[in-house]
């Protein structure tokens, strides 16, 4: 299948999130070839999960002393920290007809070639069921997918060199405090690329990129100013809003 790879452009995460809205509309419509799209964030953020409650997942005195973005994304599953150039995410926007309707095999299918390209830096990734990239250490990254008319959503976030204490104060209620040993504790559950590979974060995100063209016909693309133009208005609208966010 040809597969447009857009890798460029920074954006908020109200943005990135709106642009995960408009750009699976637009697939589903016709308006738009199946896509690869790298993201790339201007500042720490939480992406909270669809179906989450805002209070029960981030601290909220925190987040709002230090300006972290919370955004409530499309697709479901748990809250995850972000933080520019410490994390690797990227989504697929394909035909529903190419992708397994198995929602599990689906998982294990359009994660399969970021796997791959783990491995040949050196790392002992594997997919987890049902949506985990995972190392026997801990969890690199999670994935989360949403299926919209004849369109699917699929984007995953791997960790690089995420910040395990800068993650806990985000996430945890009511931790000003971080101590050693919950460091210790959830970086037994939080693996890192950039722990197990010599290979810096932009040469991962170019094996990945390797990878996926082993498995689709890639062609370089970028995102229309119109496209970009609906993602901005989307998030003035919605994924700015505490209505949106806070579901209030």
């Amino acid at each position: 299948m040809r597969l447009r790879v857009v890798d460029a452009g920074t954006y908020s995460e109200p943005v990135q999130q709106a642009l995960e809205r408009v750009l699976t509309d637009r697939l589903a419509a016709g308006e738009m070839e199946p896509t690869l799209r790298f993201w790339y964030r201007d500042a720490p953020a939480v992406a909270l999960g669809r179906f989450q409650a805002y209070a029960d997942e981030v601290a909220t005195d925190y987040v709002a002393d230090t300006g972290v973005d919370v955004v409530r994304r499309v697709t479901g599953g748990g809250a995850m920290y972000v933080e520019p150039g410490s994390v690797i995410t990227y989504s697929l926007y394909l035909p529903r007809a190419a992708v397994d309707d198995d929602v599990a095999a689906s998982y294990a299918s359009l994660d399969a070639w970021t796997v791959d390209a783990l491995r040949s830096l050196g790392v002992d990734a594997s997919h987890e069921p049902l949506n985990d990239i995972a190392h026997p250490s801990g969890k690199l990254g999670g994935a989360a997918q949403l299926r919209s008319g004849d369109a699917v959503l699929h984007h995953t976030t791997l960790s690089y060199d995420l910040d395990v204490a800068a993650m806990l104060r985000t996430l945890r209620i009511g931790e000003e405090k971080v101590s050693d040993k919950a460091i210790a504790s959830a970086e037994k559950r939080v693996a890192r690329i950039g722990d197990h590979t010599a290979a810096d974060r932009d040469s991962v995100i170019d094996a990945m990129r390797d990878a996926a063209g082993d498995r689709f016909d890639l062609v370089d693309g970028t995102l229309s100013d119109d496209a970009v133009a609906a993602a901005r208005d989307l998030a003035a609208e919605r994924f700015e809003t505490d209505a949106w966010n806070r579901q209030l």
